[in-house]
C-alpha cells in the first residue's frame, strides 16, 4: 500500500470503528431489557439492531486495520473511548463489583454481608447473585472499595468507575504484550492486533471492565519481568520479582496465580540454556523461590482489613449452579431438568471440576512444561508460554463455570508466540467468534449460543469465502501477500516445527 492509501485505510477504520464501538455504546445505555429476558419479542427491537450494527462495524474495522503495520494502539484508544461512559456491556458484573466496594466502603465484609444490602446499588446486581457473597480475592475488593469511594456512592459512576482499572489494565497488557513478543520472536504489531486491539478483549476488558484483564494485564508483567532479569543472568531475583507479581495477580482474580507455572518454566528455561545446572533438584529450588514471594504477597494483601480468605465462604455464589458455558455446568443443568436438585449438584460438580482441572494443569506440565531428561517432544526444556496457554485454556474448560472472555488469556498468550498463518487465522476467527458469543449469550442461553458458535466455526474452517479472508488477514498481519513466504520460520503452539526461541 501507497502512504496515502495506507492513511486513507487509517482514517476509515478509526471513523468505522468508532461508529461501531458508539452503537453498542448507545445500545448499552438504551437497552430497556438488559441480561436474558423471558419474553425475548419485547425486547426494544431498536437499541439491539443498533447494538448488532455496532458490533459488526467494530469487526469489520478491526479486520480492515490487519493490513496496517502499525497504529494498533492508536486505534484500541479510538475505538475504546465510546464505551468509558456508558452502562456496563454484556455483563451485570460491573454492577456487582460497585455494590461490593460499597459494602467494603462503608465498613461491611463482603465475604459477609450479602451484596443485597449494598443500598441503591443492590437493584443493580443480578438476581442470581445479589443474595451471595463475594467471590473475589481481596485486591480486586479494595480497589473495587476505591473506586466507589472516587465516585461518591453515586449509583451511576460507581459502576463506571470500575473503568479505570479497566484501562490501567488494558496499558499494562498493552506493555507486556509489547515487551514479550520481543523476546519471543514473535512480531509485537501482530500480536497488538489480536489482543489489545481486538474487539474481543476491547468489548469484555474496557466495555465490561472484568477483573479478568488486570489480573491477566499483571500475570503477563510477572512473567515479563521474570524473563528479562533471567536474560540479565539474574534468574533468582526474576522468581522473587515475578512471584510477587504472581501474588498480586492472584488477589485480583484467583486464576492470576497460575501464572506462576509459566514463570518457574521460563526462567528455568533461560538459566538452563545460559549454562546453569538442569534436573529435578534445581527446578524444584526454583519453584520453591518462586512460591515464596507469591505466597508472601498473596498473604500480606488478602490479610488487610481481615478479609482473608473469605471468598471460600459457602455464602459466597458457586458458577455450576448457573448455566454457562462451562461442560461441568452445562452437563448439571440438562440433569436438572430431570428433577434433581441444583443445589444437591453443586458441592459435586465443584468437586469434579477441582479434580479435572488438577489433572488436566499436570498433563499439560509433562507435555509442554520442563521435564529433565526428556528427549523428544518438547525437550528437557519445554515451551513455557505454551505451558501457561494450555494451563489457562485448561482451567477455564474444566472449570464449573466459563464465561467467552475467560478464554482471553490463553488467546493473549498464544498470540505472543511466532505463528505460522494457519495459526493467525484461527486466532482472528477466535475474536470474531467471542464476540459474536458474547452479544449472543446476552440475549440467549448458551445452549442456544453454543451451537451456533460452533456453526460459525465450522464456517471458518470449511467455508471458502470465510476461510479465503481469514487467509487474507493472516497474510497481512505476517505482512506478505498470498503466494509469497516471509524469511524464517514460524511454528504453531504445538510447537511440530519452527526455531528454538526462548520461552515458546
Amino acid at each position: 500500500m501507497t502512504v496515502t492509501s495506507r492513511r486513507l485505510r487509517l482514517g476509515e477504520v478509526l471513523v468505522v470503528g468508532l461508529l461501531g464501538s458508539a452503537l453498542i455504546s448507545w445500545w448499552a445505555w438504551t437497552d430497556a431489557a438488559p441480561g436474558h429476558p423471558a419474553d425475548p419479542a419485547g425486547m426494544e427491537i431498536g437499541p439491539w439492531l443498533a447494538g448488532l450494527l455496532g458490533l459488526v462495524l467494530l469487526l469489520a474495522a478491526w479486520l480492515r486495520s490487519a493490513v496496517l503495520r502499525s497504529h494498533r494502539l492508536l486505534s484500541a484508544a479510538v475505538w475504546s473511548v465510546p464505551l468509558l461512559p456508558t452502562r456496563p456491556v454484556l455483563s451485570l458484573d460491573g454492577w456487582a463489583y460497585a455494590a461490593q466496594g460499597w459494602l467494603l466502603r462503608h465498613g461491611h465484609n463482603p465475604y459477609l454481608v450479602a451484596q443485597s444490602q449494598a443500598g441503591q446499588l443492590a437493584a443493580r446486581v443480578d438476581d442470581h447473585w445479589s443474595g451471595t457473597t463475594a467471590v473475589y480475592p481481596p485486591g480486586s475488593l479494595w480497589i473495587q472499595a476505591a473506586m466507589t469511594a472516587l465516585a461518591r456512592d453515586h449509583t451511576y459512576w460507581a459502576a463506571v468507575a470500575m473503568r479505570i482499572p479497566a484501562m490501567l489494565a488494558m496499558v499494562l497488557l498493552a506493555a507486556a504484550v509489547i515487551g514479550l513478543a520481543r523476546s519471543l520472536g514473535a512480531d509485537p504489531q501482530s500480536a497488538l492486533w489480536l489482543t489489545v486491539a481486538n474487539p474481543f478483549v476491547l468489548l469484555n476488558i474496557v466495555g465490561g471492565m472484568h477483573n479478568d484483564g488486570l489480573e491477566l494485564a499483571v500475570a503477563l508483567c510477572a512473567l515479563w519481568a521474570g524473563l528479562a532479569l533471567a536474560r540479565a543472568s539474574r534468574p533468582w531475583l526474576g522468581l522473587v520479582v515475578g512471584g510477587v507479581l504472581v501474588g498480586l495477580a492472584g488477589t485480583l482474580k484467583q486464576p492470576g496465580v497460575l501464572a506462576g507455572i509459566g514463570l518457574v518454566a521460563l526462567v528455568h528455561r533461560q538459566a538452563v540454556k545460559d549454562g546453569a545446572r538442569d534436573g529435578w533438584g534445581p527446578l524444584a529450588g526454583r519453584i520453591l523461590v518462586g512460591a515464596v514471594p507469591a505466597v508472601a504477597a498473596f498473604a500480606a494483601i488478602s490479610s488487610i482489613g481481615g478479609l482473608g480468605l473469605g471468598w471460600l465462604n459457602s455464602t459466597a455464589g458457586s458458577p455450576a449452579s448457573v448455566t454457562s458455558d462451562s461442560p461441568i455446568a452445562l452437563l448439571v443443568q440438562m440433569i436438572g431438568w430431570g428433577g434433581v436438585p441444583i443445589a444437591a449438584m453443586v458441592p459435586i460438580a465443584t468437586a469434579v471440576s477441582l479434580v479435572l482441572t488438577a489433572v488436566a494443569i499436570v498433563w499439560c506440565w509433562f507435555r509442554w512444561g520442563p521435564v529433565p531428561g526428556r528427549r523428544g517432544g518438547s525437550g528437557p526444556l519445554g515451551r513455557p508460554i505454551v505451558l501457561q496457554a494450555a494451563v489457562m485454556t485448561a482451567f477455564a474448560l474444566c472449570g464449573a463455570g466459563l464465561q467467552p472472555w475467560y478464554l482471553i488469556p490463553p488467546l493473549v498468550l498464544v498470540a505472543l508466540i511466532p505463528l505460522r498463518r494457519r495459526w493467525l487465522a484461527a486466532l482472528t476467527a477466535a475474536g470474531l467468534i467471542g464476540s459474536g458469543l458474547c452479544f449472543l449469550q446476552w440475549f440467549s442461553s448458551p445452549f442456544l449460543a453454543l451451537p451456533v458458535a460452533a456453526l460459525a466455526a465450522a464456517a471458518c474452517r470449511w467455508w471458502t469465502p470465510v476461510r479465503s479472508r481469514l487467509n487474507l488477514v493472516a497474510h497481512q498481519l505476517r505482512g506478505s501477500t498470498p503466494g509469497t513466504a516471509r524469511s524464517g520460520t514460524a511454528t504453531g503452539p504445538s510447537g511440530a516445527a519452527g526455531p528454538s526461541v526462548t520461552g515458546m
